[in-house]
């Protein structure tokens, strides 16, 4: 086990030894007496606060029977029966002039032969009957009296009330008492005598009463009267029964626990009040209480500091002979340690330090013989050390040079030697996660593949074919962080244990797949292009035909009839796909687009009535809002119709999933499955198309490829992917720009920004 104190010298130990054992000694014996002394002292206190609180609460429950029964004879007066009496039936006949009279003998009566007979007693008041206004002595309390002879006429008998008085200063507290008055024959109930009673009168001569002994009274003393509602009365009763410091709270929880309240400083006792239902309580602050036993404690431990001065001196040879050849030791020690080999420390006693000492110099001269050794050993390896440090310095740089990924795994497949350029090789296998290749994974046997057994050919986890410990040579191609690596693997020979690590070396190879697959991907547009052109010769045909016989059809309408609208829509549109159809024999071919000015507010237009029956079939509203001042742009018009042509029915795809209502079905009334607006606004000489939907929004991770060729999130079959690529190429032909504004879950903006034919004009 360590000393707590290692760090403290040892003649400061000593003397700490012999303090702590003084302080111990006399310090907590010392507290443990006073704390017991106090103990008793605190249960003789507490025994006789409960006297002395039993006392209070027997003198003020009997002084209260003695001011209830003068109440009692009070009501039983003739005199005072016979008027009330006579009150109530003038009050029932309605005699005002007589009733009033009466009341007024009644109040001098009560005011000169009752009142001052009882000290305590502050007013004096009579209810009669539910109907009758109180008569009382002092007729400024009427009123709230008024309210105590309504609960006082609940109960037969006597009633109590509860601490009355506002809060604060207590000298106003007082307590209300009702006594049943009967008529003279003693038989009817014709009223209730209610008397105030002065608390503080009351407390006063109750308490003069009552002799308790020397705990009586002081300002460490406190009498708290608690009511049945939770009024508080708080007071200090003095020797001479007089009470100081009276306090009315309606906070019942502001008196001391019962017994001990170390935490507000107090002792205290409590004992109920019979006859009200109350409850008296009688602290005394504990500071005060204990005074006779609180310097105990000082003393002893003043005896115990001075008998500690007293073994510090008496400890100073005793530490003199110990601890200094301790000293010299552990300088020694440190000097050993620094590198002073040749130092020794000088005997002069045969004790346990003597012996200790004689152990030292052993030690010394065997560090310094096996020092010797060392070094002679230390040189050896050194020398052998830097020369395979020069050979791995070469392995390592080969190693790190090469281009190509490197890293070799033990048997349990523990990264051993790995270079800069396998860093994603490592971190696929730090994540766990699996690598797909994109060819199967070969085992390097000179057979033909088609000859191959199934093990031999796994198109599943490919670095689990690749960390396989057994096994021949194997390759797979995969990809792994946006790059394409082909990776070789080679087990090594056996080490001591039989057990076969492997070599991996990968090599990048996504610039050489990424030329292949545009190889590819040009061959298939070529072959896209003249397929194409075949089409587009083979469509003039039907276009021709079917714009003979609308032709024909126009000249045999008459002019009002609503079918030439349609007549003339079949004719735009089959010019618009012969242009189309030129255009792209045109872009075959290299052909230049026809440029002119273009109003594109008319443009939108015919787009939206184009299209008009696919919206209606889709449910989709469309409106046009043109808020700019000149619309003009110079290009071809064809093409222009056809990119916004291309967006709406985007728009429409994006809105409905693409999927038209069978047979073209309308919508019912009212039914409405998003929102297209086409809107333009004129921005510094460039002149902005706006076509925004309510559609759900372009996934984050399509937003950057949307505008490539081919790409579509649309099924095999309904989608080329050209759409929007075909659309900003015939945009920046025309000297504008086409870009996605934003796009959300409340629906997707793309903009076009078209220079304005006046912006062109202008030199």
């Amino acid at each position: 086990m360590r000393d707590p104190l290692h760090q403290v010298s040892v003649r400061y130990k000593l003397a700490a030894l012999f303090v702590s054992q003084c302080l111990i000694a006399y310090g907590i014996g010392g507290f443990l007496v006073s704390r017991s002394a106090g103990g008793a002292l605190e249960q003789e206190i507490l025994s006789r606060l409960e006297f002395q609180c039993h006392a209070y609460a027997s003198a003020l429950d009997s002084s209260l029977e003695f001011l209830t029964q003068r109440a009692q004879d009070f009501a039983s007066d003739g005199y005072i029966r016979d008027r009330v009496s006579r009150i109530a039936e003038s009050g029932a006949m309605g005699d005002a002039q007589g009733n009033g009279r009466l009341r007024d003998e009644l109040v001098r009566h009560l005011t000169r032969n009752k009142l001052p007979l009882v000290g305590a007693f502050r007013n004096l008041s009579v209810s009669v009957g539910v109907d009758q206004p109180l008569v009382s002595v002092h007729a400024d309390e009427t009123e709230r009296l008024t309210g105590l002879a309504a609960a006082a006429r609940s109960v037969d008998g006597l009633w109590y009330s509860g601490l009355l008085g506002a809060v604060g200063v207590g000298r106003q507290a007082e307590l209300v008492v009702a006594t049943p008055i009967y008529d003279l024959d003693g038989v009817h109930d014709v009223g209730r005598l209610m008397v105030v009673i002065d608390v503080p009168e009351w407390l006063t001569g109750s308490l003069g009463t009552v002799s308790t002994g020397p705990h009586q009274g002081g300002e460490d003393m406190r009498l708290s009267l608690l009511d049945a509602g939770g009024r508080l009365l708080e007071a200090t009763p003095s020797e001479s029964g007089s009470l100081g410091n009276l306090r009315v709270s309606d906070d019942a929880a502001a008196g001391p626990a019962e017994d001990y309240a170390p935490l507000l400083g107090l002792y205290a006792k409590s004992f109920p009040i019979p006859t009200l239902g109350w409850s008296v309580q009688v602290t005394l602050a504990i500071d005060e209480a204990l005074r006779p036993v609180s310097g105990l404690h000082s003393q002893f431990l003043g005896v115990g500091l001075l008998l500690a001065v007293v073994s510090i001196l008496l400890m100073y040879f005793p530490m003199h002979f110990l601890a200094r050849p301790l000293d010299v030791l552990t300088n020694a020690a440190e000097e050993l340690r620094e590198g002073g080999l040749d130092t020794r420390v000088v005997v002069n006693s045969d004790d346990e330090i003597g012996a200790l000492g004689r152990a030292f110099n052993s030690m010394a001269d065997s560090i310094q013989e096996r020092t010797r050794w060392l070094e002679r050993s230390a040189d050896d390896l050194r020398q052998r050390q830097g020369e395979l440090r020069s050979e791995r310095d070469r392995l390592d740089t080969v190693i790190t040079s090469m281009q190509d990924g490197l890293v070799v795994l033990d048997a349990g497949g523990k990264v051993l030697i790995a270079n800069a350029a396998a860093t994603p090789l490592l971190d696929l296998v730090a994540s766990g996660d699996e690598a797909r290749g994109r060819h199967v994974c070969l085992d390097k046997v000179e057979d033909d593949v088609a000859n191959l057994p199934e093990h031999h050919l796994r198109k599943s986890d490919c670095m689990g074919c690749l960390f396989e410990g057994e096994g021949p040579s194997r390759s797979c191609t995969v990809d792994l962080a946006g790059r394409t690596f082909e990776i070789h693997t080679t087990p090594l020979q056996p080490d001591a244990q039989g057990e076969r690590g492997r070599v991996l070396v990968s090599r990048e190879v996504t610039d050489r797949i990424q030329q292949d697959e545009r190889q590819i991907h040009n061959e298939r547009l070529s072959l896209l292009g003249e397929v194409a052109a075949v089409v587009a010769h083979e469509l003039n045909n039907p276009l021709a035909s079917i714009s003979m016989f609308n032709q024909m059809l126009i000249d045999e309408l008459p002019d009002e009839s609503p079918l030439q609208e349609n007549s003339e829509v079949i004719s735009r549109n089959v010019d618009a796909a012969k242009r189309t159809i030129r255009e792209l024999l045109d872009f075959a071919t290299g052909a230049s687009p026809e440029v002119g000015a273009i109003h594109v507010h008319e443009s939108l237009g015919e787009v939206l009535r184009f299209l008009r029956p696919l919206l209606e079939r889709s449910g989709v509203g469309a409106r046009l809002e043109t808020e700019a001042r000149c619309d003009q742009v110079t290009g071809d018009a064809v093409q222009l119709r056809q990119v916004f042509a291309n967006l709406v029915i985007n728009a429409i795809h994006a809105m409905t999933g693409g999927t038209p209502r069978p047979g073209g079905a309308r919508p019912a009334l009212g039914e409405q499955q998003g929102l297209i607006t086409l809107s333009t606004r004129d921005t510094d000489g460039r002149l902005e198309i706006d076509i925004s939907d309510t559609g759900p929004g372009i996934p984050v991770e399509n937003q950057r490829r949307i505008f490539k060729p081919f790409f579509t999130t649309k099924a095999r079959g309904e989608g080329t992917g050209l759409g929007l690529s075909t659309s900003r190429r015939i945009v920046e032909m025309q000297g504008g720009s086409l870009e996605l504004q934003h796009s959300s879950s409340e629906g997707t903006t793309f903009r076009i920004s078209l220079r304005t034919r006046i912006a062109e004009l202008v030199p």
